[in-house]
């Protein structure tokens, strides 16, 4: 059994329903696992593994996501850290902007002090009631589609292959 933190920055709570997804199959999977919020300055010191997430907005993970790392990478070091972003770009069929949204996890990955053990991108909701005027604007700008666009199977496979990979490694 593998002591894990799945640690995310969220705005909406599309991220955290994520995280605590990821958190249960890990779980099921034989792990111990705490899912928290990097706001509320989980310490990894205390984990053998760790996956940390984070919602997009405007083309950048949330800052709260990359300043947890960021201050945190002596305790990152040399343990396996995996890497999510929640972002409706992963849906596009415009293949720059689909391009772009894969290479979100990437931001995270530029602060951690080793390169991810894995990373993935998972498209999320967009509720236009749920956010201020200024990110609707730009939500219509961009087109941005209306709903819970949330794949439970890819989340599900995605946390499998952590338990797998975590198994291998130990």
């Amino acid at each position: 059994m593998t002591r894990m933190l799945v640690a995310f920055a969220t705005k909406g709570g599309t991220t955290q329903t994520i995280a605590e997804r990821i958190g249960a199959r890990l779980t099921e999977a034989g792990h111990q696992v705490t899912v928290v919020a990097v706001q509320d300055n989980p310490d990894p010191a205390a984990y053998e593994a760790v996956v940390v997430g984070s919602g997009v907005l405007n083309g950048s993970v949330y800052p709260a996501g990359g300043e947890w790392v960021i201050a945190r990478q002596g305790h990152l070091l040399g343990r396996p850290v995996g890497v999510f972003a929640v972002c409706l770009s992963a849906l596009s069929e415009d293949p720059e902007a689909r391009a772009a949204a894969l290479a979100y996890p990437d931001q995270l990955a530029a602060v951690l002090p080793e390169p991810p053990f894995a990373s993935i991108v998972f498209p999320g909701t967009y509720d236009p009631g749920s956010r201020t005027w200024w990110e609707r604007i730009v939500a219509r700008l961009n087109n941005a589609p209306k709903g819970d666009f949330r794949d439970w199977d890819k989340v599900d496979a995605w946390a499998r292959e952590l338990a797998d990979r975590l198994a291998v490694q130990r």
